[in-house]
């Protein structure tokens, strides 16, 4: 049986404390102000008829009705009166499901999760949660997030959300927030809590191990057995035995032909390879920071193909996978979808000796075809060269016997650019 263990991460500013104790982090401070009585306390911001007797004793209050301005009571969070607080989804894209209540339906943008909603994606699916502290949490492909907690605590003002993830991966940037105020993000294998950091987090069920990876900030990573200071551009991989492994992570792939502008049916992107990478992430979004990604795929190598993307400007990105499972730096690339397709056929034409070249474009715009033809015996110089055609057709007659080799060029025209396609050599022989 797999021995299940926590990890507390904790995103602070250099030098790094030490690691807090279990059961850290569920009180905050309150410090008392003119006026205040543990009466007036209790009946304002306390749960419970016994709330004001259990706050008494932990802070050894002797006089209730008259406390020294200034005196810092410790509160336990379980004891404090919240209002909820709503996360909301804000983009998202294929197959996204919220459930809640006991009921699983169909997500919609601006979509409020509340205490002990699900996400969850599936294949080609993807969502971005906002909080409104500014957080942003990004679920991709095959993932599943729980609201744990989500409220704000009206003694100080405070927020405390907690997001569980169930399975697969989540890419978080949290704002900085305010003292006492916790964004916290579990899995069954690691906690993680954030004070204004970029990183990713997630876990293998298969493997039984847990991975963060941090972007901007700095995180500590702690396990039975070990404690690590994870920083900027390092990783951090744990397995149920409690043992961690630390590594830089692999610097962000290199797209091979930005430039290139993807013409065929199957959207294809090509990576530079990174040095011990065993595989890759690549995903395409419609926006550069990503919140809006509409495909992914995890390659053996480093190639992305994607179906079923539309016209358009887009972005790519892609992360190299460690041998220990750690997802490496990221950077975005643009890239211009233009769909061109051209087939093309030859044939005998009714006018005598003649022959009929004919073709068809698919894609947008306007078109403009170019014909070439080349004899046998000028194998690089075309015998025809026709450009500026507006007409998906040709007839040529007078060819002497012999084998020849044409091709069709396209130039297609949208309001965002001009590609040109062209089909390969195809033959032709002429008889005597």
């Amino acid at each position: 049986m797999t021995k299940w263990f926590a990890i507390a991460l904790l995103a602070v500013a250099s030098p790094l404390p030490a690691v807090a104790a279990s059961g850290a982090g569920e009180t905050l401070i309150y410090t008392v102000k003119r006026g205040d009585t543990l009466f007036a306390l209790s009946r304002d911001y306390l749960i419970g008829s016994d709330a004001m007797r259990q706050l008494r004793a932990a802070n050894k209050v002797r006089i209730p009705e008259r406390m020294p301005v200034g005196m810092q009571l410790v509160v336990p969070r379980r004891l404090l009166k919240f209002t909820p607080v709503t996360l909301k989804v804000q983009t998202f894209s294929g197959p996204v499901s919220l459930a809640a209540n006991g009921r699983t339906l169909p997500v919609q943008k601006g979509a409020d999760l509340v205490e002990g909603a699900q996400l969850i994606t599936g294949a080609n699916g993807f969502v971005v949660l906002g909080g409104s502290d500014g957080s942003r949490v990004a679920l991709p492909s095959n993932s599943a997030v729980r609201v744990g907690q989500a409220r704000r605590y009206l003694l100080v003002n405070a927020t405390d959300i907690e997001l569980q993830v169930d399975k697969g991966r989540a890419e978080v940037r949290a704002a900085k927030q305010a003292p006492d105020s916790r964004f916290r993000v579990k899995t069954p294998l690691a906690v993680t809590a954030v004070r204004g950091t970029i990183f990713r987090a997630g876990y293998s069920e298969a493997a039984a191990s847990a991975a963060t990876e941090t972007i901007e900030g700095e995180v500590a990573v702690a396990s039975p057995k070990a404690e690590l200071a994870v920083p900027a551009g390092f990783g951090a991989a744990a397995t149920a035995s409690g043992d961690l492994a630390k590594e830089t992570l692999l610097p962000a792939p290199q797209l091979a032909d930005p430039a290139k502008v993807q013409t065929e049916a199957l959207v294809s992107l090509d990576f530079k390879p990174v040095a011990e990478a065993r595989g890759y992430r690549i995903q395409v979004a419609r926006d550069a920071g990503f919140q809006d990604v509409i495909a992914e795929v995890e390659p053996v190598t480093p190639r992305g193909e994607f179906a079923d993307i539309r016209n358009g400007t887009f972005f790519v990105r892609a992360a190299g996978v460690s041998p220990i499972g750690l997802q490496g730096l990221e950077e975005a690339w643009s890239f211009r979808r233009q769909r061109v397709g051209l087939a093309a056929d030859a044939g005998q034409s009714a006018l005598p000796g003649g022959f009929r070249f004919a073709w068809q474009a698919e894609g947008e715009g306007k078109s403009l075809f170019r014909f070439q033809l080349y004899g046998p015996q000028a194998a690089d110089l075309p015998l025809v060269d026709e450009a500026g055609l507006g007409k998906p057709e040709m007839t040529l007659t007078g060819l002497k016997p012999g084998a020849y080799r044409w091709r069709v060029g396209v130039i297609q025209t949208t309001p965002e650019g001009s590609a040109e396609v062209w089909m390969p050599l195809q033959k032709l022989t002429v008889g005597g």
